[in-house]
């Protein structure tokens, strides 16, 4: 665990991103956008899925459709397509380790909770009816209820509003570089997960984790 500020106030609310955060999806999202754009012989840069997590898979084929499509294939149709691979694929797919006991043991501690994602409500859906997740949160924040999403802070002022919550009793747990400028914009402090990205490329949060142990000493304390 790395230590920057520590939060020195009582925690009663927290926000939860969902990849790579509640369920280990960045390799499926990055496999099923990979099969996507070789089925259509679009050259990418490998470094391009990293540079998408945590923004909605619209964005993501939308610069593929400006930037990389020569054939110019409506982004919507590489979306859906995405979309009908990324259900195939869901099978494949973990919950992070020690989410669920972690989850838990806050809601005994009627700490509030809530999801924040950019993910479709699409997505989303596909997602729970495989793990249950949407009873585990009071609020659940997706890419239909901002117009813009992460990395600008939207999403979590929208949770801020919406529970309500206040930011100096909430903290969000992250895993990407966007949504932890997203968190911090919105003026939350902030817990990295190390799942999807390595301390180095994690952008200033509060503090970095390496597992649910590691965050719930913390919390629990």
């Amino acid at each position: 665990m790395i230590h920057a500020k520590k939060p020195s106030r009582m925690i009663d609310t927290i926000f939860f991103d969902l990849d790579g955060v509640i369920v280990d999806s960045e390799p499926i999202h990055a496999k099923a956008k990979r099969m996507i754009l070789d089925s259509h012989s679009i050259q990418y840069p490998d470094s391009i899925f990293d540079d998408f997590i945590g923004q909605p898979d619209e964005v993501f084929f939308k610069h593929v459709f400006e930037n990389l499509d020569k054939q110019k294939n409506p982004y919507k149709l590489l979306l859906q397509e995405k979309n009908d691979l990324f259900f195939e694929l869901i099978p494949e797919m973990q919950l992070v380790e020690g989410f669920i006991s972690f989850i838990n043991e806050i809601k005994k501690r009627n700490i509030k909770t809530a999801l924040v994602s950019s993910t479709s409500t699409y997505t989303f859906g596909l997602i729970d009816k495989h793990f249950y997740l949407a009873d585990l949160f009071d609020l659940l924040i997706t890419e239909k209820d901002t117009e813009r999403h992460k990395p600008f802070p939207d999403p979590y002022i929208k949770a801020l509003q919406t529970l309500p919550a206040s930011v100096d009793s909430t903290i969000v747990i992250e895993d990407s570089p966007n949504g932890i400028k997203s968190a911090k914009e919105a003026g939350c402090s902030v817990f990295a997960l190390t799942t999807s990205f390595k301390t180095e490329k994690l952008m200033k949060p509060d503090e970095i984790f390496n597992s649910y142990d590691e965050i719930a000493e913390k919390v629990m304390q």
